[in-house]
């Protein structure tokens, strides 16, 4: 039986979860990507959007010409820049908190495969 226990090393085994990762290489991480991404557009968009917007209303008001469509379009992107370093900001702190999450997961399956190695080779002996 020693000549089976060497080749049952968990060691030497791939860990069936470690190709699992919650970054751009998983099904979950690209959709969460995506969403961030989209996320991103529509407030930059709603935001500019929303700027111009109400800069030519206000213009239409005054009689003003562009001026004020061009400062609510300004204002509208700096609104919209902050709102996506916002979401970028909570969308890294996510997924640096899976990955930890992930990499406590296998390294608490690593150590239980090694105990059980070791307490079945000591009750080989």
């Amino acid at each position: 039986m020693s000549g089976q226990g060497d080749s049952r090393d968990p060691r030497l085994e791939s860990d069936p979860q470690a190709d699992r990762s919650v970054g751009l290489t998983s099904i979950g991480g690209k959709s969460a990507y995506i969403a961030l991404f989209s996320q991103i557009g529509i407030t930059l968009l709603v935001a500019n959007l929303g700027g111009a917007l109400l800069g030519h209303w206000v213009d239409g008001l005054l009689g003003s010409g562009p001026l004020l469509l061009v400062v609510g379009f300004m204002i509208g992107f700096v609104v919209g820049a902050i709102g996506a370093a916002q979401l970028i900001t909570r969308a890294l702190k996510r997924f640096e908190e899976l990955d930890a999450i992930d990499k406590a997961e296998r390294l608490a399956r690593r150590i239980k495969e090694t105990e059980r190695w070791e307490s079945e080779r000591k009750e080989e002996r």
